[in-house]
């Protein structure tokens, strides 16, 4: 637990977080070529046909999906601001997105999403600009090298059943790992950023919080339980709520109801009470951090499981390829790191 809560200390690569399977899960390796990873949006809404944007459903592989927008916006002669999308989407994959261009005709715009080498696969146009965390949820296939099936499926069926643990994954620290690091500077005030860069930064060091909030969680066995003074989630309408009656919001929590959640601090996150208090309290500590640190930043709650849905574990060759759906905001690697049995860094 001391290494988790250097925050000099880089995630996934110097230290692991609990696994909640206790299996050694089915091994194998996740390779790091384009082909090997593909994940789809679940769009929230389809487009509308109308409007004053562009929309566009595009493939594309080996590039980020800000460099993808950044591409398109200079080719249009564009502000950055006038491409939307709903997700930011791996550089090593293969990924099916929409995109939002303001006051271009679709056709336009589909120009020049071939002239960064993407496939467009729709265009057509909608009233409104798409914004982050405008999705479902993602579906994902991956090929794990050298995997057992069996086992593959055996933990895909647990996950699906009580949940995946939701941790931040590696991505968001950095290729360095350092992201939280100098987040923690920038909320210090001995270093500067411009405002994305900061987004960006300042979230991996609350995503270092979550994780260890979630870890210690894991390790207690009550990541997936209601306490009392827990602030849960409602899974059909994404409320919040204290929970004072841990008899009958644990009920709801097996049924899968309700969902507890972590802090992601700042100051406009609801709190929770007691015990909970106490445990999300002694984080900060044990990381060298203070709650006034992040009293100008929003904060959220993010829920400490995630449910697995579409699941299924094929073998092909020597691997065998794992598909699945996450809600938007989850992690593929938080799914793959159980059903290898260790932490699973693509190489």
């Amino acid at each position: 637990m001391t290494n988790r809560c250097d925050v000099t200390r880089t995630p996934y690569r110097d230290f692991a977080y609990p696994r909640i399977t206790t299996t050694t899960g089915a091994g194998g390796t996740w390779s790091s070529e384009v082909e090997a990873f593909h994940v789809a949006e679940i769009p929230l809404y389809p487009f509308l046909g109308e409007g004053e944007h562009a929309a566009l459903v595009v493939e594309k592989r080996g590039v980020t999906t800000r460099d993808v927008a950044a591409g398109v916006a200079a080719r249009l002669d564009l502000s950055p601001a006038a491409i939307g999308y709903a997700g930011m989407k791996d550089k090593a994959s293969v990924a099916v997105q929409s995109f939002t261009v303001t006051g271009i005709k679709e056709e336009t715009a589909r120009s020049a999403f071939e002239a960064e080498g993407c496939r467009v696969l729709s265009a057509t146009r909608h009233r409104n600009k798409l914004r982050l965390g405008h999705l479902v949820g993602n579906h994902f296939r991956l090929r794990l090298a050298g995997a057992d099936v069996a086992s593959a499926r055996t933990v895909l069926e647990t996950l699906a059943s009580v949940g995946a643990p939701n941790y931040v994954g590696p991505q968001r620290f950095g290729g360095r790992g350092d992201n939280a690091a100098a987040g923690v500077r920038l909320l210090q005030g001995t270093q500067r950023a411009g405002r994305w860069k900061r987004d960006l930064l300042v979230s991996a060091t609350q995503s270092l919080v979550f994780n260890e909030i979630l870890a210690r969680r894991v390790e207690g066995g009550t990541w997936n339980r209601a306490l009392p003074g827990d602030v849960l989630r409602r899974e059909d309408s994404g409320g919040l709520f204290v929970c004072e009656d841990p008899v009958v919001d644990g009920a709801r929590a097996a049924a899968f109801e309700v969902t507890p959640t972590g802090s992601l601090p700042g100051s406009r996150a609801p709190s929770p009470q007691g015990t909970v208090a106490e445990l999300e309290g002694g984080v900060l500590d044990a990381l060298g951090l203070s709650a006034d640190l992040f009293r100008r930043e929003n904060g959220s709650r993010r829920p400490l499981r995630v449910r697995l849905g579409s699941w299924s574990a094929d073998e092909e060759g020597d691997g065998v390829w794992l598909s699945f759906s996450l809600p938007a905001g989850a992690f593929a690697t938080s799914v793959v790191r159980e059903v290898v049995g260790g932490d699973a860094p693509r190489v």
